[in-house]
């Protein structure tokens, strides 16, 4: 049996000088081209360029590229930068696009929606899935190397927008809504496509692109797994797969574990943590230049790590990650330092990936194995209940491994540990009175429009006011999990909330969106790096969980004063020129 073996890497230190570049693929990730062409703004939006494959073999375009350097002095105008684009690089998609044939107009959860709007809602959203059907082409897999697509062999549901590959933790509410849309062999098919990425890297990278190679997302694929087998018992899909789901744990034990003290007590525990060479390739521009305010290279390898560790928490960017010199979650990007920070949701994650390895060990009748597993989850827990609740708070927080303290603000990961099912019985009964008080007393749950990301408006996209699906489904499932009427009832409120926002502005606008404005019901939300995407796999996902979850009791009817008014002084600039199309890809 695989013994654990903990590779704790320093938090700050000479490590970045060792660094591997952000993929192997040096025209998409470490090239002078690249600079070039992304500090020249050639694209609007930097991951255009890289999504654009080669016309001929890396080594042809990187040389020819140092020929033009030579002829220019080193310094290539914008023009002649984009007649060389234009010469080696084709923007015809990767993709076709693809029906899947267990799609149905008509799915079986329908029936249990009493509210006629809604259930022409929840058959509208069926009816998107097809929209967001997608294929890899045959031509990518004849030549590989000339792509920054990771080919994968089934057909996928993508997220939409500019996001036209498959993105880890998106697929976890995006299998979520298919199962409910009766659609187990795309479901089957997607699990598939991540777990033939695992092989072939030895980790789910962020998405199906090279040049994400050297970061992931949150650990979820044991997860969608379990979402699977519960709903068709296809246990020899588990045991043709289960090897390959352990080599997903051991990843991340070997690479983002950190050991700390808190209370003089010693802890190993998970954080996000991404160490590559230079900025992230599809974001190039707005990193190289956010990095000019250091005086060090040092100093922005440094920076360039905590961006990419925070894009592969999925909260990209957030107040989350901020820690300003009073240990605070003030400032802007330049105090970021995901790295010194112990995730809630990460290790509640990680748990359950762990309790869900010994289950499925279990009943594939491997005693010993379950019983490793078993005993790594039962630890886990353990150090989540000792390092990251707050007593006085009673909530838990995020833990700032730097200043030694809890991160103590509102984010609705603060109650992971109860939506993914990591507290122990007793004491989800010893901590539900105060998991409710603490949610009865913060704002974070009385806006009309859902739950914000934070209430800080800090202009990123993982901060106030904007409202995400899979946070809104957290909270949901964690509430329900702490068993009580008052919280189950406060579950259905929030999923309420969240259904007639959604459903508003769907019916105004004909699209779901990326996240929403917690404010304004059924507004889009705003900030970041780019503009709000329509589509949008996750937030179909988790309108449909709700659906089914309370299609008997669920309304369309609004009520936007029932939640009264917000306490925090913000609004959101966002209007309808920021929309994105998720449309058709270019052929």
């Amino acid at each position: 049996m695989w013994r654990l073996v903990f590779l704790v890497v320093a938090v700050r230190g000479a490590f970045v000088d060792d660094l591997p570049p952000s993929c192997s693929k040096l025209v998409y990730c470490d090239s002078q081209l690249l600079h070039h062409v992304q500090l020249q703004r050639i694209f609007k939006d930097s991951k255009t360029f890289v999504d654009l494959q080669m016309r001929n073999d890396q080594n042809t375009t990187l040389a020819a590229f140092d020929d033009l350097l030579n002829e220019t002095n080193n310094n290539p105008t914008a023009e002649q930068l984009k007649s060389f684009v234009d010469k080696y690089f084709d923007a015809t998609s990767e993709l076709e696009d693809w029906t899947p044939e267990d799609h149905t107009d008509n799915p079986a959860f329908l029936q249990s929606i009493r509210d006629e709007q809604l259930k022409k809602f929840g058959k509208d959203i069926n009816g998107v899935w097809p929209i967001l059907g997608r294929k890899v082409k045959p031509e990518v897999f004849e030549k590989p190397e000339q792509y920054s697509l990771v080919p994968v062999s089934n057909g996928f549901i993508i997220p939409g927008g500019r996001f036209k590959e498959i993105y880890y933790w998106d697929t976890y509410w995006i299998i979520e809504g298919l199962l409910i849309s009766g659609m187990r062999d795309t479901a089957r098919g997607v699990i598939e496509n991540l777990i033939e990425i695992l092989k072939k890297f030895g980790h789910i990278p962020n998405g199906s692109r090279w040049y994400y190679q050297e970061r992931s997302q949150p650990p979820l694929l044991t997860a969608m797994m379990s979402l699977y087998i519960r709903e068709t018992q296809d246990i020899e899909f588990l045991k043709a797969n289960i090897n390959a789901l352990e080599d997903e744990l051991k990843y991340w034990l070997d690479t983002k574990i950190v050991a700390f003290d808190k209370d003089e007590q010693s802890y190993t525990l998970l954080r996000y943590f991404a160490p590559s060479l230079g900025p992230r390739p599809e974001s190039y521009y707005e990193d190289y230049t956010d990095a000019q305010q250091f005086d060090t290279q040092e100093r922005r390898n440094e920076f360039y790590i905590d961006l990419k560790s925070a894009a592969e928490s999925g909260w990209d960017f957030s107040s989350r990650w901020f820690i300003d010199s009073n240990g605070e979650n003030t400032g802007d990007l330049k105090t970021i330092r995901t790295r010194d920070i112990i995730p809630v949701d990460l290790n509640a994650i990680f748990a359950n990936a762990l309790q869900n390895m010994a289950y499925f060990r279990a009943i594939l009748k491997q005693p010993l194995h379950a019983a490793h597993w078993a005993y790594m989850a039962k630890q886990w827990k353990s150090s989540i209940e000792e390092v990251l609740w707050n007593e006085e708070d009673g909530i838990w927080y995020d833990y700032d491994i730097s200043n030694n303290q809890h991160r103590r603000y509102f984010y609705p990961t603060n109650i992971a540990p109860l939506w993914m099912g990591v507290v122990d019985k007793r004491l989800v009964k010893k901590h539900a009175p105060r998991v409710m008080k603490y949610l009865s007393n913060s704002p974070g749950l009385k806006y009309p429009g859902g739950i914000p990301a934070s209430l800080i408006n800090s202009g990123e996209q993982w901060d106030f006011p904007n409202a995400w699906p899979p946070l809104v489904s957290m909270v949901v499932n964690a509430l329900e999990a702490l068993g009580t009427d008052d919280s189950k009832e406060l579950a259905f409120n929030v999923a309420q909330t969240w259904v007639r926002a959604c459903h508003k502005g769907f019916t105004e606008n004909k699209q779901m969106f990326e996240k929403y404005d917690a404010e304004t019901p059924g507004r889009f939300g705003g900030g970041g790096e780019y503009t709000v995407q329509f589509g949008f796999g996750w937030s179909n996902g988790v309108v449909l969980e709700f659906l089914t979850k309370y299609g008997r009791r669920l309304t369309a009817v609004d009520n936007p004063d029932k939640y009264g008014g917000s306490s925090v002084d913000s609004s959101s600039s966002s209007d309808s020129s920021d929309l994105q199309d998720s449309g058709s890809d270019e052929k």
